[in-house]
């Protein structure tokens, strides 16, 4: 059970930004974690719906490009949420592991009509001029099955998220930024500011 919670947890991919937020938390306090846990709690089976509002980027519209950034407070509230609804708690460890890690993961949704598209794709990010290169990338293909009422004929059948891991060191967390997605010999690019997150 809990095997496939951390999946979940690892796989969850919807999400837009929290306007009132001061920024990404890189070093969070106590009381930042706290919080955190206790939205997760609060949310329960739900907190997907709620982190839909505060964390997601780019089109809405079905098989367009898409993402979310997932900073270390978003981490602690998604997988409190889950534990919570299955009667469980965070642990310690849980916690360490989320609060010590090094790097912003961004996410991005894409769409292809075969099972290994996204393999070459490349995500960097630039910020005040500058291109920033991830320190790892991850792609996950699925075959997409979206809603029955939805007509999917001449459509993509399948969806791949793209995770790229940006150091925390080497990004301003606090600052707007382009988010470049290359694909097929073209860029998507996906304007955000880092500020609107926690």
């Amino acid at each position: 059970m809990k095997k496939s919670i951390i999946t979940i947890f690892l796989c969850l991919s919807f999400f837009s930004p929290c306007r009132n937020a001061a920024g990404i938390m890189v070093n969070l306090t106590e009381k930042d974690i706290e919080d955190a846990i206790k939205q997760g709690e609060k949310q329960g089976s739900n907190v997907a719906e709620y982190l839909e509002k505060n964390y997601r980027f780019g089109e809405k519209d079905l098989f367009e490009e898409n993402g979310i950034i997932r900073t270390k407070w978003n981490k602690l509230v998604v997988l409190s949420g889950l534990l919570s609804a299955g009667g469980k708690r965070i642990s310690d460890q849980e916690k360490e592991r989320i609060i010590k890690n090094a790097d912003l993961q961004i996410d991005l949704h894409t769409f292809g009509n075969k099972i290994d598209f996204a393999d070459a794709y490349k995500v960097y990010l630039v910020q005040k001029g500058k291109s920033i290169e991830p320190e790892k990338i991850a792609v996950n293909h699925v075959a997409y099955l979206p809603e029955k009422r939805v007509v999917t004929s001449g459509f993509p059948k399948y969806r791949a998220t793209v995770r790229s891991y940006f150091p925390y060191n080497n990004i301003s967390p606090n600052e707007r930024a382009e988010i470049v997605l290359v694909k097929d010999k073209k860029k998507v690019v996906f304007e955000v500011n880092f500020k609107e997150y926690k």
